[in-house]
């Protein structure tokens, strides 16, 4: 009887988070790094770069009209955020008819947890999706949060949730439930395409960051070596 040598679902899924988180790290490292130490016309130019494509994957999940709910923190508290969400407003009103219902600024209060990418807790998120039920889109520039199968059966309807934030390997299980419909996260999968050397606004995003998808969650769980 001949048997199989290929590794189970399971296992290979699970090698994927684990590359993922340690991928994550070093990406985070680097990203850390370059917000720190960069010169400030490129962290401008990044910052844009993020804002702008948020504002199109929301484009790409909404459609040309819809109300969303915008998620982000104090400007005083994380200044970059101010470049992000400006460039997303901007861009997001040149792509049509998408609108800003609400915009809601968590208090860091000296937090750490609180950064570009994350700080949105469970018991938040839950708040915001019941009160906002009605809209079409929840859109956090302060991470995703992780919310157990429990928590999602007490939500009746969920709006698509667009997030950016800092482990792709938290945002599985969201993804896989398909609460969460894109996540722009910082890159893990190297080399980065485009130039070493960026130039536009979508190069300086492909070079530092990624967008993640249910379908690609999917692939990567299901279809990894």
């Amino acid at each position: 009887m001949s048997t199989s040598s290929e590794p189970p679902r399971h296992s290979r899924k699970q090698a994927v988070i684990v590359s993922a988180a340690v991928l994550a790290i070093l990406a985070s490292a680097v990203w850390i790094y370059w917000f720190e130490f960069g010169s400030q016309k490129q962290n401008i130019d990044l910052h844009h770069a993020v804002g702008q494509v948020m504002a199109e994957e929301t484009a790409h999940v909404v459609g040309q009209t819809g109300k969303l709910v915008l998620i982000t923190l104090d400007h005083r508290t994380a200044p970059e955020l101010k470049l992000q969400t400006d460039a997303f407003e901007k861009r997001l009103k040149a792509l049509g008819g998408i609108t800003i219902k609400e915009l809601i600024v968590l208090d860091a209060k000296d937090n750490p947890k609180y950064r570009p990418g994350a700080g949105l807790s469970a018991k938040r998120f839950l708040k915001i999706a019941r009160k906002h039920s009605s809209v079409d889109a929840i859109v956090s520039f302060v991470g995703a949060p992780e919310l157990t199968d429990q928590e999602l059966t007490e939500l009746k309807t969920v709006p698509k949730f667009i997030a950016e934030a800092h482990s792709p390997e938290k945002l599985v299980h969201l993804l896989e439930k398909k609460i969460l419909l894109s996540a722009i996260v910082p890159r893990f999968e190297f080399p980065a395409p485009g130039p070493r050397k960026p130039e536009t606004s979508r190069q300086w995003f492909d070079r530092y960051f990624q967008i993640l998808s249910p379908e690609t969650a999917l692939v990567k769980g299901d279809d990894a070596p």
